[in-house]
């Protein structure tokens, strides 16, 4: 009888419940379409945050990451604050903290793939460039691999920051609309 309630403890611990900025639930299905439309939403504009939290050297274990890494991407403009661990042909000079910068893009090309839209980037900051493949799916998960041009090519995953109000660009109509994605 113990092993049956500790079971039922468990399994209510892992259900997960959505709720609104006023407090009223929202369902799960609700949920991925207004998390999908999001993710299009921020694509469409150019503008979005990445947050990684796992990184894959091509020599050596995967590594987990505990701080706030990732990309952000503002219309013509990204900014990289990625770690790096693996083999460096080119250190310019003063460099050699990982992968720091805010540059302008200078490519920027966008394909559908299954499940959502994979992105190609080029930028080049302190004399070295940077080819940027980012695999956004509706779910907001992401795959991000980042090719510089003196270092050997790595790859992260994370998810796309969604924590902001969403309104689609039609409904500016000046009428109030809940915030949702307070919540996830």
């Amino acid at each position: 009888m113990v092993l049956f309630l500790f079971a039922a403890a468990m399994l209510a611990g892992c259900a997960t419940a959505y709720y609104d900025s006023e407090g009223n639930p929202v369902s799960k299905d609700r949920m991925e379409q207004l998390r999908t439309a999001a993710v299009k939403s921020h694509l469409g504009e150019h503008r979005y945050r990445v947050f990684v939290d796992r990184m894959y050297p091509m020599r050596g274990p995967s590594v987990f990451l505990n701080d706030d890494w990732g990309i952000e991407v503002s219309r013509d403009s990204v900014g990289l604050f990625l770690p790096y661990f693996g083999r460096v042909y080119q250190v310019p000079y003063g460099r050699g903290l990982g992968l720091n910068l805010i540059a302008p893009l200078t490519g920027y090309q966008e394909e559908p793939v299954k499940g959502g839209r994979r992105i190609l980037m080029t930028t080049r900051a302190d004399g070295e460039s940077y080819q940027l493949m980012l695999e956004v799916y509706d779910n907001a998960t992401v795959s991000l691999t980042v090719s510089p041009s003196g270092k050997d090519m790595i790859r992260f995953t994370g998810v796309m920051e969604l924590n902001d109000s969403f309104t689609p660009k039609a409904a500016h109509s000046g009428k109030s609309r809940k915030k949702i994605f307070k919540s996830i």
